[in-house]
């Protein structure tokens, strides 16, 4: 999916986008009300319109033919109207524009200078956009990643910073084409990303499979379990619509969570077992190693299970009890920094 201009903000200082969510929680309704609300652009209806439009963009209001009213999301930011507000951090680094900067960010721990996002930027974006959109925006994009701590600017590189790391929440990549595990090369990246177009329907099936799986209260306790882990080791847990998590932690990791009981336990470990192996030929990574969670300890005459998925089939098995997470002693080894039980 190329980003187009609509996927790129122009409100420059983001304290103010925050500004004019709250302006519109007060009562404002027009782009010349928001500006009016804002300091240092009283008067100017554009620079309001700019502001307005980015507010929206990250879903905390809703504008129809200049009319602008406050969404659930927007009044849960009005209600503490900091850049240090979760909801804030999530909504910026869920931008499908963001998920792929922080995603090519994420790749090269080296730093990336400016010319190079925007030459990665321009590599990904339609042939609309033109040669001169994306030089005047980039300043805009970066300087919103520095308002809220994400990134560190030093010797001319930009750098994810650890320290925020850990508060950015699952990225939910909306591209599905879009790979969530990092490729050492663009060739890479653009033959995974034409192996999951070509099977667009079994990611369709994939996808409902996902969304079925994701209802279910014990699903998100698991994936909330293992992402949390993954961001206090220094990772960024990664979703999309039906990969559960993805990760790199000195390797790459795939994830599948299954929601286990005794009626359905086998027909969830086959589930799971054929999902990893496909998600990892489609995200073209034969090296990132698999990781089956599922919700309860295999006992008794289903304790087999274990040498089989992780001896014959060579994927890591976790398993939750009481909200923790414990593996066999290999498991434990190789997956450290989920400090299994």
């Amino acid at each position: 999916m190329l980003l187009h201009t609509k996927d790129f903000p122009q409100a420059d200082r983001f304290d103010s986008v925050i500004a004019a969510t709250v302006a519109v929680a007060n009562g404002a309704t027009t782009d010349l009300d928001i500006a009016n609300q804002i300091e240092g652009i009283q008067g100017d209806s554009r620079q309001g319109r700019y502001y307005r439009k980015a507010a929206e963009m990250l879903g905390f209001i809703r504008n129809d033919k200049n009319h602008a009213t406050i969404t659930e999301r927007g009044q849960s930011v009005t209600n503490d109207p900091h850049p240090t507000n979760p909801i804030v951090l999530e909504s910026v680094v869920n931008l499908n524009l963001y998920q792929k900067l922080l995603f090519q960010l994420e790749n090269h721990p080296e730093g990336l200078t400016q010319q190079q996002i925007i030459d990665f930027l321009s590599s990904i974006s339609s042939p609309e956009m033109g040669s001169s959109i994306i030089p005047r925006r980039v300043s805009t994009v970066l300087a919103w990643l520095r308002s809220l701590e994400v990134v560190n600017y030093n010797q001319n590189r930009y750098y994810i910073r650890q320290e925020a790391v850990t508060t950015i929440p699952i990225i939910e990549f909306k591209d599905i084409r879009q790979p969530i595990v990092i490729h050492d090369n663009l060739q890479a990246y653009q033959e995974a990303s034409e192996r999951i177009s070509q099977a667009d329907h079994v990611v369709t099936v994939y996808r409902n499979q996902a969304k079925a799986e994701r209802s279910h209260n014990s699903h998100k306790r698991l994936v909330n379990l293992v992402a949390s882990r993954i961001r206090n080791s220094g990772g960024i847990p990664k979703a999309n619509q039906f990969i559960d998590l993805a990760t790199t932690i000195d390797h790459d990791f795939i994830f599948e969570m299954k929601s286990t009981d005794a009626s359905n336990l086998r027909t969830q470990i086959r589930k799971g077992i054929s999902q990893l192996y496909e998600y990892r030929f489609l995200q073209n990574k034969p090296d990132a190693r698999l990781v089956l969670v599922i919700e309860s300890p295999l006992d008794g005459a289903d304790e087999w299970y274990k040498e089989y998925i992780e001896q014959d089939r060579s994927i890591h098995l976790v398993w939750d009890g009481d909200d923790q997470l414990y593996g066999t002693p290999a498991t434990r080894l190789s997956l450290d920094f989920l400090s299994l039980q």
